[in-house]
């Protein structure tokens, strides 16, 4: 029996900046708020996302659907419970959900999202 595709959805509202510097300070010098120690800090969720995309199939053959929905753009994105929860505040961006649950919040974390992707797919 070949197991169903583990779904995983990653819900994002991003808010608009302002400069190029994700602070919106246009680059003056400062710090960056531990830009230096993130190598993510400057790439959109967008194509993390894509990134994780590429990962979960290396790990998991065909066996992965991985979408990314912003939610400020998406067509559907009225209409989602997520947008509701991103926009009250009560989790932080991004929402990820395997299969329809709400599993995380606030980062992506593709070592513990693959973790869970394969404890599913041993479970199936």
């Amino acid at each position: 029996m070949i197991p169903d595709k583990v779904r995983v959805v990653v819900y994002d509202a991003p808010v608009a900046q302002s400069s190029s510097c994700a602070c919106g300070c246009s680059g003056h010098g400062h710090d960056h708020h531990g830009a230096g120690t993130d190598p993510l800090a400057g790439v959109s969720l967008e194509m993390q996302v894509k990134a994780l995309a590429l990962t979960l199939d290396a790990a998991f053959p065909g066996q992965v659907e991985v979408e990314y929905v912003n939610v400020l753009t998406d067509p559907r994105g009225p209409s989602l419970p997520q947008t509701a929860l991103l926009n009250s505040g009560s989790y932080p961006a991004p929402l990820v959900y395997l299969n329809g649950q709400g599993r995380f919040a606030g980062a992506l974390t593709p070592e513990r999202i693959r973790e869970e992707v394969g404890k599913i797919l041993a479970a199936q």
